[in-house]
């Protein structure tokens, strides 16, 4: 399944994070192609820590190593305009009373050894309000905010795009998205009082608990991965939420739990990869990994990238009814290893559909 330059790629990433020993030989040429698929994983500065230890060892190409710095230092500077406007928003709504709580983001950088290391992305705050006060506040802030099911868009701070949630994430499975949002509901009030601090004293904003975390978190890679496509960055949030440490009693709550919203399966693929290519130990994983799944998941992270953005059977298609057709065709190819969310999927549409036109 996997060339040569592509194990030589997770033997960086497992020397990176402490999983390998050996160091991985690689040649000018292939530093090139690394570099490329760093970026399309969104790892680039993740691998630039492993750049720096690996330097110790042995000698690397002056050039290579001021390519990855100058990206680095990018990183690095979009993190603290980040972090700075993620309290600016929950200061925003903190003023008219209403709880929030960042998901993923610049709260999961936290968790890493350097969080200025993690790309980040937008914002995604989950704020404890009724929906359609939020969905009216958004399009009151920005008109052509184009509300969904579980987010609307609200006015960026600088050129930082901001999510507001009033649902962390949902599953197509409408039974299972009911199970669910409940227990959503039920976990909001201790999201939103867990604070923690940002780096650099920019403030302090509430972010999720390991224990809800790793059931919300795994709802997010599902999502996208039915939806449009996921990488490595996700998982490596997963990988550093699972070294955070969990007890037996914790994995066998945490097992029903997926079961019950129907991430059991997803979960599955997601600890073959974890292990595969992360080289996380057995006993370090959530549930027994799934070969036959994670290969497939894992051939889908290398193929379409981080979010499917480098994905090259996706049409560029400005027609609705081709994307649909799209659409059926992911669902298709899904369908033997996650099958429940792709039978789901048109009809979630169909409800979707219908849910936006009352808001």
């Amino acid at each position: 399944m996997t060339t040569a330059i592509t194990e030589k790629f997770f033997e960086l990433l497992r020397y990176t994070l402490g999983e390998q020993t050996d160091a991985p030989l690689i040649s000018l040429e292939e530093w090139d192609v690394l570099n490329t698929m760093a970026t399309e994983q969104s790892l680039l500065g993740v691998f630039y820590d492993g750049l720096q230890r690996l330097s110790k060892e042995v000698q690397l190409p002056e050039e290579t190593v001021l390519l990855w710095f100058v990206q680095n230092e990018q990183i690095v500077g979009t993190n603290r305009a980040v972090d700075a406007a993620v309290i600016k928003v929950a200061r925003r709504f903190a003023k008219r009373g209403y709880g929030c709580c960042l998901l993923k983001g610049q709260g999961n950088a936290l968790m890493y050894p350097r969080p200025s290391a993690r790309t980040s992305g937008d914002i995604d705050m989950w704020v404890m309000a009724p929906v359609r006060s939020l969905i009216h506040m958004a399009k009151k802030a920005m008109e052509d905010a184009r509300p969904m099911y579980h987010h609307v868009e609200f006015c960026p701070v600088g050129d930082i795009p901001v999510e507001v949630h009033y649902r962390p994430s949902f599953m197509n499975n409408l039974i299972h998205d009911h199970r669910l949002q409940r227990w959503f509901r039920q976990m909001a009030d201790s999201q939103c009082n867990h604070q923690v601090d940002l780096p650099d004293g920019v403030g302090t904003v509430g972010v999720p608990t390991n224990d809800f975390n790793r059931i919300f978190q795994m709802a997010h890679i599902s999502n996208h991965v039915i939806h449009e496509g996921i990488g490595l960055r996700q998982l490596l949030d997963y990988y550093y939420l699972l070294k955070q440490g969990f007890t037996q009693e914790e994995r066998l709550h945490d097992e029903e739990l997926l079961r019950r919203f129907g991430l059991y399966t997803m979960a599955q693929a997601v600890m073959y990869v974890l292990k595969e290519a992360f080289g996380m130990k057995d006993t370090e994983l959530l549930v027994k990994a799934d070969e036959r799944r994670g290969r497939f998941l894992l051939k889908e992270i290398l193929t379409a990238g981080n979010f499917g953005q480098y994905d090259p059977r996706l049409a560029d298609s400005h027609s609705q009814l081709a994307k649909n057709v799209q659409r059926l065709r992911r669902d298709v190819r899904f369908l033997r290893y996650f099958p429940s969310e792709c039978l789901w999927e048109p009809i979630f549409r169909w409800y979707h559909f219908f849910w936006r036109l009352f808001h």
